[in-house]
């Protein structure tokens, strides 16, 4: 088992899927991910309903095997249905996916199929990529940093 791998994957999906909310201006923790157990799955509710889908609400799905997709809640028990996939790309920049939700919402987007894959190792090895390592803060430190010291030259 490699935890330190497992850890950035599971860092790195709250990561993307948080990068994912700001860019379609959600406020606060609008939203759910998990890597473990598989498959990986992230869950954002959204604020507006479908004008096709007035009683419904709505929510931005992405799961390990099919990526993004705008669903509806069916029933009171919270099962969803699928109105629009992304398609194509896996894990596509945030900017992207708040483009496909407006086309969604504005009855533009075409009709993709999901993304397709399986490789479950290779999904998680991507998300790891958008983890932010744990970085030391310097301690500052009296006077000036080395690189700004003047020295004399040598006699």
């Amino acid at each position: 088992m490699h935890l330190e791998y497992e850890h950035a994957a599971a860092s790195g999906l709250r990561h993307y899927v948080s990068a994912v909310a700001e860019e379609l201006g959600c406020s606060g923790e609008a939203y759910y991910a998990h890597l473990d157990p598989p498959p990986a799955y992230a869950y954002l509710a959204l604020d507006d309903r479908l004008s096709d889908h007035p009683g419904q609400d709505t929510a931005l799905v992405w799961n390990e095997h099919d990526g993004w997709a705008v669903a509806i809640e069916t029933t009171a028990g919270h099962e969803l249905s699928v109105v629009r996939y992304l398609g194509a790309e896996l894990l596509p920049p945030p900017p992207e996916v708040a483009r496909f939700v407006d086309e969604v919402f504005a009855g533009r987007a075409p009709d993709a199929a999901p993304a397709g894959t399986t490789d479950g190792a290779k999904v998680r090895q991507h998300l790891a990529t958008y983890a932010i390592p744990y970085q030391e803060r310097a301690t500052p430190r009296p006077g000036r940093p080395v690189e700004q010291a003047r020295r004399r030259p040598a006699h």
